[in-house]
């Protein structure tokens, strides 16, 4: 997948994902009766009919709606894009640059309707800011509907934040606050770069930095910043990076094992957190849970794209190694640049009005953070948007920057002849994050054989 170009500097095209797309029909042609794709959802397999009796055919039948409902949910964002809308195929997450379809809609104007998808889209950095900051704006789904009702019924329970509970727990999370015993920044980046010169020396010669490393990271560290006993850090850190579908979930349906796995990983999370920190209360409990959750993979995803931006331009990675200070410059290039939170949805809660249309209550709101960031509308040298101020970034925004800015730091200093091994890969299904699912690297220089 190609990301959007840098302003000065070309970038190598973006690796392809590895789910397959289909080719798309020409204009005018009939639309299928199901998704013409492999990857589209298979026809959901009802859970399993348990002999035990009328209550577990209860239990096991509901299961299969809801699995039928996420499938049917993600067949409507093909036929989307099927029928050429620039939403709907950004959601598809194919092979093509999303870059492409993110100006489609700016070339729509400052709010654009996906018809198909009955959703409001806006590439404008103005509308985006009025979204995040207006109270009719609130949520990632509708009011009032439970978590597996509604259109995406394997939407995290972590990151189903409204605005008035994630601004009751932000000051949780604040360092030095009731959860972090680290007074400042500076106390969480030099944990992060021992954790993460810890990581790189278990790493072999060649080894994948989104899986070996960058997903690695944030377990550890977190579990220590809460915390947590020493018994019980392997276990957080092993299960945490299995929720890292949480934040794609929100906007585009997983498959129905991945959904489950992420639920049950995000369950296990939970549940470890509620046992260890019981003692500070339900909203600790959870504001924790929405820290780990919301930033560990988007902390892996800034990490990796960071380095494959300065890999991507001539002399940026050897400027690094020679000055590793860089690296906090480097990390903010890439908030402004490749966005690694690229969708933000939210839910108008009262009738209001965006980029002058009348919004009913209910309406499903879009920005595409990633084009804000390129609005020609935006002075040049604004400082990027970065992570929504509201939801759950509100907790997790400015320790996700601490982490990805020190484990780069300490990438360069550790390892200043790293190189790209292999092909890079996208993950399938990852609009919202265009996550890395392998990133091969090798710690040196490739040197000629002697003859």
């Amino acid at each position: 997948m190609t990301a959007e170009p840098l302003p000065a500097e070309a970038v190598p095209a973006k690796p392809l994902s590895a789910e397959p797309i289909p080719a798309q029909p020409s204009p005018g042609a009939h639309r299928p009766a199901e998704p013409p794709t492999p990857e589209a959802p298979a026809p959901a397999e009802p859970a399993p009919l348990a002999p035990a009796g009328p209550a577990a055919r209860d239990v096991a039948l509901a299961e299969a709606r809801v699995a039928r409902r996420n499938q049917l949910t993600r067949a409507a964002q093909w036929f989307a894009g099927i029928e050429d809308d620039p939403y709907g195929l950004l959601l598809r997450a194919g092979r093509d640059d999303p870059a492409v379809h993110e100006e489609r809609v700016r070339a729509q104007g400052p709010l654009h309707r996906s018809a198909p998808l009955d959703t409001w889209v806006t590439a404008h950095r103005a509308v985006a800011e009025q979204v995040f900051t207006d109270p009719a704006f609130d949520g990632t789904g509708p009011d009032g509907t439970p978590v597996g009702r509604d259109d995406l019924p394997y939407r995290s329970d972590l990151l189903a934040l409204d605005r008035a509970t994630a601004a009751r727990l932000a000051p949780l999370t604040a360092f030095g606050g009731p959860l972090l015993w680290a007074q400042e920044e500076d106390c969480v980046a030099q944990r992060a770069a021992t954790y993460a010169r810890r990581l790189l020396e278990g790493c072999g010669e060649y080894f994948d930095l989104a899986e070996d490393f960058a997903r690695r990271l944030a377990g550890p560290v977190l579990a220590e910043q809460l915390s947590l006993p020493d018994a019980a850090h392997e276990e957080f850190a092993r299960v945490l990076p299995d929720c890292r579908h949480a934040l794609d979930g929100l906007v585009c349906p997983q498959p129905y094992a991945t959904a489950r796995a992420t639920r049950a990983a995000e369950a296990a999370v939970t549940g470890l957190l509620a046992r260890h920190l019981s003692d500070a209360g339900e909203d600790a409990v959870r504001a924790a849970g929405v820290l780990a959750v919301g930033a560990a993979e988007p902390t892996a995803v800034l990490l990796v794209e960071a380095v494959r931006r300065l890999r991507a331009r001539p002399g940026a990675w050897e400027r690094l190694t020679a000055d590793p200070a860089l690296a906090a410059d480097a990390v903010r290039d890439t908030l402004r640049t490749a966005p690694p939170v690229r969708l933000e949805t939210r839910i108008t809660r009262t009738a209001t009005t965006l980029a002058g249309t009348p919004l009913p209550a209910g309406s499903r709101v879009v920005v595409l953070v990633a084009a804000a960031h390129r609005d020609p509308a935006v002075p040049a040298g604004a400082a990027p948007l970065g992570f929504a101020p509201d939801l759950h970034f509100a907790l997790s925004a400015t320790l996700i920057t601490v982490l990805a800015t020190a484990a780069l730091r300490a990438l360069a200093e550790t390892l200043p002849h790293l190189r790209e091994a292999g092909e890079p890969v996208t993950r399938p299904r990852s609009p919202v994050l265009l996550a890395p699912a392998r990133f091969p690297v090798a710690k040196r220089e490739s040197t000629p054989c002697a003859s």
